[in-house]
């Protein structure tokens, strides 16, 4: 669904330092914890940027965020994908005008963003369960002007309706690519476009793999690169 930086700049710091070193953590009250979104970081990043609107946005959603869950923390914590690789998935997935992208775990919705800002779709949905990510990005996407075309929403991937897409894109833990792989492929037309950043859909022939670097990335999940995975929706098993 999110470029490393240095933990002091970053406006979720509390997330970005070791949301990928910690998956495979035992105690998973611990994991919830570890990837609580600093808001107070949230509201001094965009104050500099003197949006107060977005503020706004944040505030108006930071005492009703709930505890993170459990079950969506092992499928997808919060690690952003760097904004150079954001470009080059959309890029292989030739979005255009067009598409209608659906990126599972949003993030911060650089991603969605991108896909209506600078490739021009028609319309991009980020789904989120963090509510203060979904409120970062929706303050993000008024900033960058697409707020009609670029939205959020707070849900577990699991529950959204990805009927309507055209290209969905995912960062996702590998311990749920079977279930995101059932879920795509009964809800997506066949031929939809699917990438899947670092982590392949098991069974499933790839159209693509490409290779990038990323040195962003060695602060989150000590790795330098980037895989980059291209799918076509295979068609639907005709019943006996």
């Amino acid at each position: 669904m999110a470029s490393p930086r240095c933990p002091s700049s970053s406006p979720v710091t509390a997330v970005r330092i070791s949301s990928f070193a910690l998956a495979g953590a035992l105690n998973l009250s611990e994991l919830a914890t570890s990837i609580r979104v600093d808001a107070a970081g949230f509201l001094v990043q965009l104050a500099r940027r003197r949006n107060l609107l977005a503020v706004t946005a944040i505030l108006a959603t930071a005492t009703s965020a709930a505890q993170p869950d459990l079950e969506s923390v092992r499928v997808a914590p919060y690690a952003d994908t760097p904004s150079p690789i954001v470009h080059e998935m959309l890029k292989l997935a030739q979005v255009g005008p067009g598409d209608y992208v659906i990126d599972l775990g949003s993030g911060d919705g650089r991603l969605v963003i991108a896909a209506v800002k600078d490739f021009g779709a028609r319309a991009a949905l980020g789904v989120e369960i963090n509510e203060k990510l979904v409120a970062y990005a929706r303050a993000s996407a008024m900033e960058a002007g697409v707020s009609d075309r670029a939205t959020f929403e707070s849900r577990d991937l699991f529950a959204a309706d990805l009927s309507a897409a055209t290209v969905v894109t995912l960062y996702l833990f590998p311990a749920a690519m079977a279930r995101v792989r059932d879920k795509l492929q009964t809800e997506l037309a066949p031929g939809t476009r699917v990438v899947s950043h670092d982590f392949p859909l098991p069974g499933w022939r790839t159209d693509r793999i490409a290779t990038f670097a990323a040195p962003e990335k060695d602060l989150t999940v000590a790795r330098s690169i980037a895989v980059v995975y291209v799918y076509s929706v295979p068609p639907r098993e005709r019943a006996p």
